[in-house]
């Protein structure tokens, strides 16, 4: 999975294979327009054929690429780019938890506030 988008979305060489480094080239292609000059506005599509292989292979690891994705097209959007995923599988019994879901975090500031109330 991680050769296949590293090829596919022309990440840099230095990028690990990892779900970090993952989420920090996605991040750059997404929201800045990766390695090229694509135009404020311009996006990307990323489509997922058979992704129950990939789900059943590495369940928690399928779950994070979504949640990594969710969370890179919510950037793209503030930064008016677009970016979407379309998922296939043939099971169709396959679930995944939410995806894309924030919490709801005290500030830092705030959090050890005993004021707060």
């Amino acid at each position: 999975m991680h050769r296949a988008m590293a090829a596919a979305l022309d990440f840099p060489d230095y990028c690990g294979r990892n779900l970090d480094a993952l989420n920090d080239c996605l991040g750059d292609v997404a929201c800045y327009g990766g390695y090229d000059d694509a135009p404020e506005g311009a996006g990307l599509v990323l489509v997922f054929t058979d992704y129950d292989r990939f789900a059943t292979t590495c369940p928690r690891a399928a779950q994070v690429v979504l949640d990594i994705i969710a969370d890179q097209a919510r950037q793209a959007a503030v930064l008016h780019r677009r970016l979407i995923c379309l998922v296939q599988s043939n099971d169709p019994q396959i679930r995944f938890e939410p995806v894309g879901a924030m919490p709801v975090l005290w500030n830092n500031d705030e959090a050890l506030d005993a004021r707060r109330g």
